[in-house]
């Protein structure tokens, strides 16, 4: 069972990379109700590989990379099918993107993979303002709410590109080495 255990978080991650193309055509064939349930499950798979890692000392930097991959994959294709139904959700891919670049830019440029509190927090507020931009397709008396939600959203979004900006301008760069392929 313990070699096990340093395989479950990861399957954990990889399965919203498996589910997102799911989630994406639920959401393009108007399965709101369906895409719903799953995208829930699918953002709790989220907190949940990242516990158990961390319980079972199992972190790993390939299990650290899939979930930022996963969330992403996630957040960004279920970003693009809300931005026809409700255009506030264009400003939250935009500002989604800019962390992503960031994000790349900063790691292959100065070696440095930053995982803040903010981010980890803005992440699932992202989670929940788009599984209620869903549930606002499906009960359209919420909508006027989930278009505030949304702007709040941005609001964290561009607060937490500056934390980044921030921690990433004073942490120095750490030398990669790279071996050369012959």
């Amino acid at each position: 069972m313990k070699n096990l255990k340093k395989y479950i978080p990861n399957i954990l991650t990889a399965s919203r990379l498996v589910f997102t193309p799911i989630v994406i055509f639920l959401g393009l064939t108007n399965h709101y109700k369906i895409l719903i349930a799953v995208a829930m499950i699918i953002a709790f798979t989220d907190f949940l590989d990242g516990y158990l890692a961390r319980k079972w000392g199992v972190v790993s930097e390939l299990g650290a990379r899939l979930d930022v991959i996963g969330d992403k994959m996630l957040a960004i294709g279920l970003l693009l099918i809300l931005i026809i139904k409700n255009h506030a959700f264009f400003y939250v891919l935009i500002l989604e993107c800019i962390i992503s670049v960031l994000n790349l830019y900063f790691y292959f440029r100065k070696g440095i993979a930053a995982s803040l509190l903010v981010g980890k927090f803005k992440t699932w507020i992202i989670f929940i303002t788009i599984i209620l931009g869903f549930v606002g397709l499906v009960i359209p008396g919420i909508s006027p709410y989930v278009t505030i939600l949304v702007y709040l959203t941005a609001i964290l979004q561009v607060v937490t590109v500056i934390c980044y900006l921030m921690y990433l301008i004073k942490t120095p760069s750490k030398k990669k080495t790279l071996k050369k392929v012959p």
